[in-house]
């Protein structure tokens, strides 16, 4: 399973994909990798207090008055871009989330520290192809596939904390979904 014969190319060696367990455990990506002995790393493309779209503001269960945190990074294994998340907070309960540094800080971590650990979530996902801004920040091919996954975190008390859009390669990744009856 480790080669394959294409028309016109010949015999490739295949890349093993990275298995995720993003689907039935909650761990930061950090964690997610070291677990396989990958090296991860954040490139922060954006974060900034901002009024949410009223697409936004339905999955948050907000007022339109209520501000948000947007927070935008591109996650790598190596030096390669696995994922580009794209998380939604609500201001008011995370007031002083801009003093941290997210490139080197961990949003599941940071939340616990101030008692609003996720404990549970709902994913949704969907596969897609690839736009051109993400078939270049992921640096794939346009209309690539892509797993995409949307995130409602919630914490113990079941409050909304969290609404988290995650693209992931499709050629990189695969998801382990364990079921329990």
């Amino acid at each position: 399973g480790l080669l394959e014969q294409r028309k016109r190319l010949g015999t490739i060696v295949k890349r093993n994909k990275i298995q995720q367990e993003f689907t039935h455990i909650i761990q930061s990506y950090n964690q997610e990798m070291g677990a396989q002995g990958l090296e991860s790393k954040t490139k922060v493309l954006y974060f900034q207090k901002i009024i949410p779209s009223s697409d936004i503001q339905v999955e948050l269960n907000l007022p339109s008055s209520e501000k948000v945190f947007k927070l935008v990074r591109l996650r790598y294994a190596g030096k390669l871009p696995l994922v580009k998340v794209t998380t939604y907070l609500p201001a008011s309960l995370v007031p002083d989330l801009e003093k941290v540094n997210f490139s080197t800080a961990s949003l599941y971590r940071e939340l616990e520290k101030r008692d609003l650990a996720v404990t549970h979530v709902v994913r949704k996902l969907e596969v897609k192809t690839a736009s051109s801004e993400i078939a270049k920040d992921l640096d794939i091919k346009k209309n690539a596939p892509i797993f995409y996954f949307h995130t409602h975190g919630y914490t113990n008390k079941d409050q909304l904390i969290e609404y988290s859009i995650a693209t992931y390669r499709g050629d990189m990744n695969s998801f382990v979904i364990d079921l329990k009856g």
